[in-house]
């Protein structure tokens, strides 16, 4: 394991980690205050964490296995020069994506701030952002490239989730050192991201775009 892919990784997680449904979770458990609050955000929190962190386990083994084959279709011109045009169309389209407003949050409120409940809106927030997780494929799939062992790349993975779910945490130390005066200025924090969810994208499009072109510049 070298700097360059620690590098290539950890800046997938921080990208991974601005997202407005955890911030959105995490205010809501703000607002209902009390000494709950660092309980009902660790459950919720630790929902998303193992969720994510099984799929990337099966991730991670499905590459393994298909390898050999991935490898081999990467020799193909065909296949790479395909992959080098569909990276360099995400770079590109990836600046003309525009912020747009949205009024609602996709995650309604648990009924329940119980377990159960905290349990639910975890798998919710897991089933709702997955399938778009595009850093999070980018990162297994740089892992399977390096070739990585699972004594390596277990740990890594490891580290990323906990990195993507760092902000909430950090909001959650904020509060108990400075109070609920935290609360304005993350519910601010929060507004600005699902206004400008657009720009996120945007992000996430260009780096995933120039990752698949320089995975396959030596196959070219």
């Amino acid at each position: 394991m070298n700097a360059e892919l620690l590098l290539y990784v950890g800046g997938l997680a921080l990208l991974d980690m601005i997202s407005p449904t955890l911030l959105g979770v995490t205010i809501y458990l703000m607002a209902l205050g009390g000494k709950q609050f660092g309980l009902r955000l660790s459950v919720y929190l630790l929902t998303v964490l193992i969720l994510y962190l099984f799929l990337g386990c099966a991730l991670m083994l499905a590459l393994e296995l298909m390898q050999e084959i991935v490898v081999s279709i990467f020799h193909n011109k065909f296949v790479s020069w395909s992959i080098f045009i569909a990276g360099a169309l995400l770079f590109t389209v990836s600046f003309w994506i525009k912020p747009s407003p949205r009024k609602n949050s996709l995650v309604r409120s648990p009924r329940s701030a119980g377990t159960a409940g905290l349990v639910m809106m975890g798998v919710t927030t897991f089933l709702l952002e997955a399938g778009t997780a595009l850093p999070y494929f980018a990162a297994a799939s740089l892992m399977t490239s390096r070739g990585l062992p699972w004594t390596q790349w277990l740990p890594l993975l490891i580290a990323y989730n906990v990195v993507m779910i760092m902000l909430p945490v950090l909001i959650y130390v904020l509060f108990i050192w400075i109070g609920a005066s935290v609360q304005s200025s993350v519910e601010k924090l929060h507004r600005k991201l699902t206004e400008h969810s657009g720009s996120v994208l945007s992000w996430v499009m260009c780096i995933a775009g120039l990752i698949l072109i320089f995975n396959v510049l030596d196959y070219l």
